[in-house]
């Protein structure tokens, strides 16, 4: 097993040890503690008469904001990763942990800095044709994992899961849970399929 892989596998066994000892949202300690007092301050702001919509559009746009970025390349840049963490129930706040679980498993390597030192290598015109593919099938495959795994933590976070968490109930798998996502399987497909135009960056005139 490489590093890639044996660097996932970590990621899921703690997202799933969150959620046995947490339940649900699946969210890291220190995460709960930080969106709790947010929740008391926004409270208060409804008492005093603030529009809490704006308060949660400020506070997923600080989310993405603070993304570790390499060379200015950041997740969000992906059209397909927006969309996912946006047609997912608590897409935002499953990315954040999520995100916060792999910086915490990345002794052996951090996915999402791997997507993106590839996505730009593919993006640089100046390099060999060779070591462009390379970076594009490398990058595409990190990116499908990390792909899956927002959709794995959302899973997590479900009704679907608590089965398993209960003596004597039986959950929904991940695999038939997936099956009744048509358009997280549609994307995952789109990655396969045109993954260089998954990977490019946008070009504006």
């Amino acid at each position: 097993m490489g590093r890639g892989r044996t660097a996932t596998g970590t990621v899921i066994a703690c997202l799933v040890k969150l959620r046995c000892d947490y339940g649900r949202p699946v969210r890291l300690p220190s995460i709960q503690r930080v969106a709790s007092n947010v929740d008391m301050e926004s409270s208060s702001g409804d008492e005093a008469g603030n529009d809490t919509e704006t308060h949660d559009t400020i506070n997923e746009r600080t989310t993405i904001e603070r993304q570790t970025s390499v060379s200015s390349f950041v997740m969000d840049d992906i059209p397909l990763v927006r969309k996912i963490t946006r047609i997912l129930e608590n897409g935002v706040a499953s990315r954040e942990t999520l995100d916060a679980v792999i910086d915490r498993c990345a002794g052996m390597q951090n996915l999402r800095h791997a997507i993106l030192h590839y996505r730009k290598v593919f993006n640089n015109q100046t390099l060999e044709h060779h070591r462009r593919r390379a970076a594009l099938d490398r990058g595409t495959e990190y990116l499908e994992r990390y792909f899956m795994l927002i959709a794995f933590i959302t899973y997590l976070g479900s009704e679907a899961f608590d089965g398993f968490c209960t003596p004597g109930c039986v959950g929904t798998t991940f695999k038939a849970w997936l099956h009744k996502m048509p358009e997280i399987q549609e994307m995952q497909w789109n990655i396969r399929l045109r993954p260089s135009q998954v990977f490019s960056m946008p070009v504006f005139s």
